[in-house]
């Protein structure tokens, strides 16, 4: 399978989305749910785990909200 370009931008709003429609009502975001579910809609990202969990992690936080930093190695 090959791997699409994305733009950063493009992440950004997909990552935003996510986080905003998943704190609603919950104290914590978690990294393990942010990221399979970031990767169901968009399977083919250039990014490692990691690299889309800190992302995940950065907005989160810059939104005030909690980070559960429960993705696995």
């Amino acid at each position: 399978m090959e791997t699409l370009p994305v733009s950063e931008r493009a992440l950004g709003r997909v990552v935003e989305h996510y986080v905003d429609t998943r704190t609603r009502g919950f104290a914590l975001v978690s990294t393990r749910h942010a990221v399979r579910a970031i990767r169901a809609a968009m399977p083919r990202l250039d990014l490692s785990d990691r690299q889309l969990a800190d992302m995940v992690a950065d907005i989160a936080v810059r939104r005030g909200h909690g980070v559960a930093f429960d993705l696995e190695n």
